[in-house]
């Protein structure tokens, strides 16, 4: 899906309106309902019962206000949480669209007036514990520094110790250069309409949107298809892979994943990758561990385990590599890397693996091990997939002679660096972190992840994501799209997750892959 300038989603908006004869009236009303879909959806996956007391929802006076009236609406309708609407201007104040759909606010729905106070210490929303603010106050409008009695109010909300959800964009935010003049809104997410917006992308964007969701009002794609972007991004609608399966189908069409890795400091990474392969589809995973790190079976029983021998110092050795050789021979994807360790023994069996025409899903260690003889990589003659997340993706670039110093590069300079990467190697490249970067060696334009939250920075999820990748590897003849689209599901999973950001683990996250699947596909 293209990012978009503000300018552009105006003009989209207008052919919309102008050339497919959809009324503006039409595209406010698909967009704060879906909106609501959508905050319905979230707040009850997210919060406990006792957060959800109340929707205060703030309607400025532009179109965003328009979506704030119909969002608050449809809350109303279809919610037992109570719904106050809070207002900067009197409804006749109002125009076009947005007076409209003020008009049409139920009388039982509480609508308030923001009074602006002279004492800067009085709170003008006065906000409860229990409330979910809605942010419909400027839009992609903002120009220049916050004016009252919206710094204001901003200020408040940012205080506030209630969640924040943004309609169309958080207020304060520029959505073409991601700047903030004033103040911002610090929203947990942020529901736009149409298309995402190329500030979210840019300087404070990213932390400021919180998780992404995209609401499609109807734009013909045509018109979509006439404007140029730098920046691409995946959504749900986006995940076009999982598609109907045949009902004669057997597991042997579904690729037989081999997982490489683990030893005595890490004996569970492998464990999760290929945990996470077999409920992302695959149709058959094996798992081979060197033997002398007596790694326990794993209680996932379908799941074939392989000892391989080793140098009997708990990891991977030349000696391993004869069996793992023969293992390759059966299996359509090999994960390569998890918790693996990185030492002499250990490179030389990286080494000579690499030397097998397979698909590879090359993580962890195997990439720190690349690093110190780029060429190894660069000679490969199979499909390469690298899941590297900062320090790993650093010390890759390094070994290019690409100095990369900044240990927080904003996502301009993460496009360039891994489309870089993607080249010289030869390589699908995934750079792990917030709006992770998927870039491939035959394009010039990266797409970048929407889905994601907080919940994903634990131990071991980089390890579940390398098992999905290598099982969705298997689902398309187009590489960079299934591998976009697992880091998609990937991050959906920490979205979704009923344990919490804090209380979700690595193992948690391989048990909500087939959720995040079906909320994604009807076919998985």
């Amino acid at each position: 899906m293209k990012t978009v300038t503000v300018q552009q989603m105006r003009d989209l908006d207008a052919r919309t309106i102008n050339k497919a004869g959809i009324p503006g009236r039409i595209l406010m009303k698909t967009a704060g309902e879906g909106a609501a879909e959508e905050i319905l959806e979230f707040v009850h996956s997210q919060y406990h019962p006792k957060h959800l007391k109340r929707f205060v929802v703030l309607a400025g006076k532009g179109n965003n206000g328009g979506d704030a009236y119909v969002t608050a609406r449809y809350l109303y309708e279809h919610s037992e949480i109570p719904v106050i609407l809070l207002a900067v201007c009197h409804t006749p104040e109002l125009q076009g669209d947005a007076l409209f759909y003020a008009k049409d606010i139920p009388k039982q729905l509480p609508v308030e007036l923001i009074k602006s106070s002279s004492n800067n210490d009085s709170p003008l929303l006065k906000l409860q514990k229990g409330d979910i603010i809605i942010d419909g106050l400027l839009g992609t409008g903002i120009n220049g520094p916050l004016r009252a009695p919206y710094d204001a109010i901003i200020a408040e909300i940012n205080s506030s110790s209630c969640p924040v959800i943004a309609l169309d964009i958080p207020s304060g935010l520029n959505g073409d250069d991601g700047c903030v003049t004033t103040n911002a809104v610090k929203a947990d997410l942020t529901i736009t309409m149409g298309l995402p917006k190329r500030g979210f992308l840019l300087k404070k964007g990213p932390e400021l949107c919180g998780i992404l969701k995209c609401i499609d009002i109807g734009i013909p794609e045509e018109f979509v298809n006439e404007i140029p972007s730098n920046f691409n991004m995946i959504f749900s609608s986006d995940v076009k892979i999982l598609k109907r399966r045949a009902m004669d189908s057997y597991k042997n069409q579904h690729g037989h994943i081999l997982i490489i890795g683990g030893s005595y400091k890490y004996p569970g990474a492998p464990l999760l990758s290929a945990m996470a392969a077999m409920r992302s589809g695959a149709g058959l995973v094996t798992v081979a561990v060197p033997e002398s790190a007596n790694i326990a079976i794993p209680d996932m029983h379908s799941i074939i385990f392989r000892r391989i021998k080793d140098s009997n110092t708990g990891t991977f050795s030349a000696d391993s590599l004869p069996e793992l050789k023969n293992l390759t021979t059966i299996a359509d994807v090999v994960v390569l890397g998890p918790g693996i360790t990185a030492g002499t023994p250990v490179s030389d069996m990286v080494k000579g693996m690499l030397q097998i025409k397979k698909t590879m899903v090359l993580d962890a260690d195997a990439l720190n091990i690349i690093s110190q003889d780029i060429s190894i990589l660069q000679k490969r003659e199979g499909l390469s997939i690298l899941t590297p997340h900062y320090g790993e993706f650093r010390r890759l670039m390094q070994a290019l002679n690409e100095n990369i110093t900044s240990s927080a590069i904003s996502i301009p300079e993460r496009v360039k660096g891994a489309l870089t990467l993607a080249k010289e190697l030869n390589s699908v490249v995934v750079l792990k972190g917030n709006r992770t970067v998927i870039a491939n060696k035959k394009t010039t334009k990266a797409i970048i992840n929407s889905s994601g939250s907080p919940a994903l920075a634990t131990a071991g999820s980089g390890d579940v994501l390398s098992g999905i990748i290598a099982s969705f590897a298997m689902e398309s003849s187009n590489l960079f799209e299934s591998v976009a689209s697992a880091v998609y599901i990937h991050g959906l999973c920490g979205e979704i997750s009923k344990l919490g950001i804090r209380g979700t683990s690595a193992d948690d996250l391989i048990n909500i892959i087939p959720e995040a699947m079906m909320k994604t596909s009807a076919f998985s």
